[in-house]
């Protein structure tokens, strides 16, 4: 079976293509992943240094309240 120059020069060209992102993805992928734990870590820190809030939430009753009894048939 003969395969043209061309053939074989653009096979080589993706063969190495794919070695060259094989070599290059990891380090990517590396550096998105500590970015987004970079991220993460500052969401946490904020949330832990905003708690307790000083304001109650408004959904919580107050201390003094009490249940008002229904009508009695």
């Amino acid at each position: 079976m003969m395969v043209s120059n061309r053939t074989l020069w653009a096979m080589l060209a993706v063969a190495a293509a794919a070695g060259i992102a094989a070599v290059l993805a990891p380090p990517a992928r590396a550096r998105r992943r500590a970015q987004d734990e970079d991220q993460s870590s500052r969401v946490d820190e904020a949330s832990e240094d905003s708690f307790p809030a000083s304001d109650p939430p408004s959904f919580s009753a107050d201390t003094g309240a009490q249940a008002v009894p229904g009508p009695t048939s």
